[in-house]
């Protein structure tokens, strides 16, 4: 999971073109940035905090902070994508307005209007603006054209999201875990367990694994171990100490608590917070 690991989305701006072999696994995973991603394959399921979007070439992805994510092939080929990844912070350059464009990302219900589809796409040149970020954002002197470029980005693709309203690319969102997903993210400081899952929605608990596993691609109780230490990661940065966060996001032993952030994350709490709040002063 390196390559995805939450703790290394450092900047606050990154931009890929990226081209991988088809025999490849990526796992879920969520980022400290924001992400716009464009297809470029025509062979790709991407899931979404419990929705599943059929991607198709020039179709473009839209994930915040916080909403778990993972492409896998619906045929092993050429895997090609672009991706820009950001930080609010990045825009703050600019004094943007009441109308914030930045809501396509701190408005939308997780796993809901992730897509743009590629009609979307060509109607709005939405290529033009990657290619123009490409061509200016290593550049010494591009840095003002690469945030222009962006903010024009975001303020077309927030367009295109609010005008069509409806979700109507999601191809598979099963009821159950829908609200699986919903019960475990409104409850991570309280217990749970498959058994109060399984009763509390009125479903085998073996049949509710291997419907989760199925659409999530992670184990249920990986999941939830996944979202308790992403919301830990924000009360750390929020100033909160390491001992309350564990207890705040539904662990009650910290030794436990310490080895699965040290695992997901790849740091212990105090040098995850050390380490972002420097990366913070000198980006």
């Amino acid at each position: 999971m390196d390559d995805y690991a939450q703790y290394k989305q450092e900047r606050d701006f990154s931009y890929f073109h990226s081209i991988s072999p088809g025999n490849f696994t990526i796992p879920i995973h969520n980022h400290n940035v924001n992400e716009i991603f464009l297809c470029i394959s025509d062979n790709i399921n991407y899931y979404v905090d419990g929705k599943t979007y059929e991607l198709n070439k020039y179709d473009i992805i839209i994930t915040n902070n916080k909403e778990f994510h993972r492409p896998v092939l619906r045929i092993k080929d050429t895997y090609e994508r672009k991706i820009i990844q950001f930080r609010k912070e990045y825009l703050s350059f600019f004094d943007i307005p009441e109308n914030n464009p930045i809501e396509i990302y701190e408005s939308r219900m997780s796993g809901n209007n992730n897509v743009i589809k590629s009609s979307d796409t060509l109607e709005n040149n939405l290529i033009y603006y990657f290619m123009e970020i490409d061509k200016y954002c290593d550049k010494p002197s591009g840095d003002i054209m690469t945030r222009t470029l962006l903010l024009q980005l975001i303020i077309k693709l927030n367009t295109i999201i609010f005008e069509s309203k409806k979700d109507k690319n999601t191809i598979k969102s099963d009821p159950k875990i829908l609200a699986t997903l919903e019960y475990i993210n409104d409850h991570l400081d309280t217990v749970i367990n498959l058994d109060l899952l399984s009763n509390k929605f009125f479903i085998n608990k073996y049949y509710l694994c291997h419907l989760f596993k199925k659409h999530m691609g992670i184990t249920i109780i990986d999941y939830i171990n996944l979202k308790r230490i992403e919301r830990a990661k924000h009360l750390l940065l929020e100033g909160v100490p390491v001992t309350d966060a564990c207890y705040l996001v539904g662990f009650n032993d910290y030794s436990n608590f310490y080895k699965k952030f040290k695992k997901i994350v790849g740091l212990s709490p105090k040098k995850y917070v050390k380490d972002f709040t420097y990366i913070s002063k000198t980006t």
